[in-house]
């Protein structure tokens, strides 16, 4: 798949669970510094994540800039909220050394 941002798009992948009806919780995932969303411990969390009921989504954000990345986070976040399937109310958001929970409730 693939997000709009700005006049680029991420590419993406969404990992959705078996009782998607359910899912509130999302994961957001993305690599370090090298990499991209194929990295093999990312794809492997992933798939335990949405097998555990919760919905992943993995993206690859080459750039090293902080300020492009945390935009990156938002504008993915912005495309699963728009996702009229799913009710969101929390999410986390995670990268291969960081990571944010935030609690929409």
């Amino acid at each position: 798949m693939t997000i709009p941002f700005g006049e680029k798009h991420l590419v993406a992948v969404l990992s959705i669970p078996a009782n998607a009806s359910d899912v509130q919780t999302a994961v957001i995932l993305t690599h370090g510094a090298g990499g991209d969303m194929n990295f093999k411990h990312l794809v492997s969390l992933a798939h335990a994540l949405s097998s555990n009921g919760l919905l992943c989504l993995r993206f690859t954000c080459k750039c090293l800039n902080l300020v492009y990345r945390v935009k990156a986070y938002h504008a993915v976040w912005e495309y699963l909220k728009n996702l009229e399937k799913f009710t969101i109310r929390n999410i986390f958001l995670g990268g291969k050394q960081s990571k944010l929970f935030y609690n929409l409730n």
